[in-house]
Formats: structure tokens, sequence, C-alpha cells
């Protein structure tokens, strides 16, 4: 079994519609929780089939073998977890984040389950 989580601390300046707008733009109409307390928004996803819209972005721009090379090497055994950029997201573009390269955080994605599986689905 696949679990996927998607996350966006959201900074005290931002919008929120903005953020979901930037993860509906990559991940497509998933259910989106906003939980106020905690200034987070996340998403909770359970098979790869549910990161259809995210593999046709991926695909669009062109980065299938940039990104099976990248996350193939950040995998560590039944997990992997990368970060988005907010703002290429919000323009509908799949870019990674990396370490302290947004000013504004990632949008997180985790994976636990089949990651081999994953990839292939996202960047086959």
């Amino acid at each position: 079994m696949t679990s996927i989580r998607i996350k966006a601390q959201l900074q005290p300046t931002e919008d929120p519609e903005k953020v979901e707008k930037a993860i509906r733009n990559l991940f497509g109409d998933i259910p989106l929780n906003h939980n106020r307390d905690e200034s987070i928004i996340t998403a909770k996803l359970e098979t790869p089939m549910s990161l259809r819209d995210f593999r046709s972005r991926i695909a669009q721009d062109r980065i299938r073998t940039t990104l099976n090379n990248t996350l193939t090497r950040w995998t560590k055994e039944d997990y992997l977890s990368f970060g988005l950029n907010r703002q290429a997201a919000y323009a509908g573009h799949v870019s990674l984040n990396l370490t302290n390269e947004d000013p504004m955080g990632p949008i997180q994605v985790q994976i636990r389950g089949d990651i081999e599986e994953v990839i292939a689905f996202l960047c086959k």
C-alpha cells in the first residue's frame, strides 16, 4: 500500500487560497485540509494513480528523465520526501525545491510504500 502526504506550511503574509491553488495546479482537484491553528495545508492520497495530474505536469514540463534520476537518488528504502517550489507550482510548473531555495518554504511531498512503482508511474 502506498501513502502520499502533501503539505505546505503557511507564512503569515500568505493567502491560503493562493497556496491551495498552487497545490491544485500540480495535483488536480484533490481534497485539501486547512488547519488554521497550525497554519498548514495538507492532503492525503493513497495510490500512485491519484498523482495522474502531477504526472501530466511532469510530462508537460519535459522533466521526466531528470526527475526520475533525482527521485531515485533521494529514495530511502520505502520512503521518499521532496519539496516543490510554490511559485513555479502557482504558475502550473513542476520545479524541485532545493534546500532553502524558496523563501516561503516548499510544498512538501512525502511518499511511503512502493517508491519504485510511484517513480515509474510519474516518470515513464
